[in-house]
């Protein structure tokens, strides 16, 4: 007989899936011959009832198989990218850029121009400056511009995005020769939360 884990597996997985007690005894409850009402499934975490081997390893692998349709479910760029790409070009000056980064609730902006990613400003950067000197507000913003942001694919993967932006704020996602995106932190932390 194949070993497997303990019962506190279950609790572990579907709490994981976020998943509650009492969705997950409805959801047994359509598998043909598993029907376990949400007190069985209660009294099987808190460990005061062992379950005949058949349904535990039944309930494991149904929580197991939904975990992997959750890793398979959002994988790639495409998936979770903002689409609407707020952008300003070299011209605009630093009190643009402020206003636009304000109106959206957003922390940095890339600079494009003619479809070509040149640059980009932060708000830590912004910030930065105008403590030094406020007058800088009404300059240009290509005066304190840093570095494009990165380009991915739109079918890059969420480990190799998440692990790009831990060394920059943003990424910018293209098609061909287009801009489709953008993906930042809080993109990726809203990830768990999409179905």
């Amino acid at each position: 007989m194949e070993k497997l884990p303990d019962l506190s597996k279950i609790k572990e997985l579907r709490k994981k899936l976020n998943i509650s007690q009492k969705e997950l005894a409805e959801e047994l409850s359509k598998i043909e011959e598993l029907n376990v009402p949400q007190s069985t499934i209660s009294r099987i975490e808190r460990g005061t009832i062992d379950p005949p081997y058949t349904k535990f390893k039944r309930i494991f692998e149904y929580l197991i198989s939904k975990r992997k349709e959750k890793e398979e479910s959002i994988k790639i760029a495409e998936d979770f990218m903002t689409q609407n790409i707020k952008s300003i070009n070299s011209s605009s000056t630093i009190r643009e850029a402020v206003n636009l980064m304000n109106e959206n609730e957003i922390s940095q902006l890339p600079i494009i121009e003619n479809n070509q990613n040149i640059g980009s400003i932060t708000s830590k950067k912004i910030q930065k400056y105008i403590t030094d000197n406020p007058k800088i507000i009404n300059m240009d913003v290509s005066l304190i511009k840093e570095l494009p942001f990165p380009e991915i694919d739109k079918n890059w993967n969420v480990k190799d995005i998440s692990d790009l932006l831990l060394k920059y704020p943003a990424v910018l996602v293209r098609k061909n020769n287009d801009y489709i995106g953008i993906i930042t932190d809080s993109d990726l932390l809203r990830l768990p939360n999409k179905k």
